[in-house]
């Protein structure tokens, strides 16, 4: 739970729920952003966070479910997945947080954004999207996701966070005062509420096509945020 409620810099009326290698964009220092009448959504320079995602050390020597189809090896026509399960826990979780930003950072810019990777923490003007993967235990609790813990399911959850950076920096989440610990999860967290929040459900080893539809919907959801509320970024 949340110490202290931070007021709202914007009304989110719903939650959306959804199911959505390139090269990543240089990431300029600055961008102005225009405040005139004539707002454009488009204005708004937009920087993207990795996601994140963390993974055990050791992959569970135990052999999988058969109704645990994140583990069956993709059949021959599939798409194409983002990472091999033989792949290490880390390169998994590694490779999936920069198909991840690469992707999104082309989604923005086809769309007519100017958009980059996050470089640093000295940009004061725009949008900073970040994003953390979860997994829901048996009791409904939302916990930080870990690739190779041998948790049972086979979707991940992905929170994606809208914050300003000219506004005084806030929390995506935070670890619950009260843990429950579980070698299969990562931590109990909360979530910041106060703050445009999405939720997609993907996947645990999911193909290139899933991730670019998630990534066209973190689009299409901010494009609808800053043309909604045209002040929300301003100075």
């Amino acid at each position: 739970m949340f110490l202290r409620r931070a007021r709202p810099l914007f009304v989110i009326p719903f939650l959306f729920l959804c199911s959505g290698p390139l090269a990543a964009a240089t990431p300029p220092t600055s961008f102005p952003v225009s405040h005139s009448q004539d707002f454009s959504p488009s204005s708004v320079p937009i920087f993207i966070s990795d996601f994140e995602l963390f993974s055990s050390a050791i992959t569970p020597s135990s052999t999988p479910s058969a109704t645990d189809n994140s583990k069956k090896p993709p059949a021959k026509d599939a798409p194409p997945a983002v990472f091999e399960l033989s792949d290490i826990p880390s390169v998994q979780a590694r490779r999936l947080m920069d198909f991840f930003s690469a992707s999104l950072v082309q989604a923005f810019q086809k769309a007519g954004y100017t958009a980059a990777r996050q470089s640093g923490s000295s940009l004061t003007s725009g949008v900073l999207l970040r994003g953390v993967f979860g997994e829901a235990d048996a009791r409904n609790r939302i916990r930080r996701a870990m690739l190779g813990g041998g948790a049972v399911g086979a979707k991940l959850l992905l929170y994606v966070g809208t914050f300003n950076l000219a506004r005084p920096d806030q929390p995506l989440y935070q670890q619950a005062t009260i843990q429950n610990s579980d070698s299969g999860y990562g931590p109990i967290i909360t979530l910041n509420n106060y703050i445009p929040l999405v939720k997609f459900e993907l996947s645990k080893n999911p193909t290139e096509d899933e991730v670019r539809k998630i990534c066209t919907q973190i689009v299409l959801n901010l494009d609808t945020l800053l043309r909604t509320n045209p002040a929300a970024f301003s100075q």
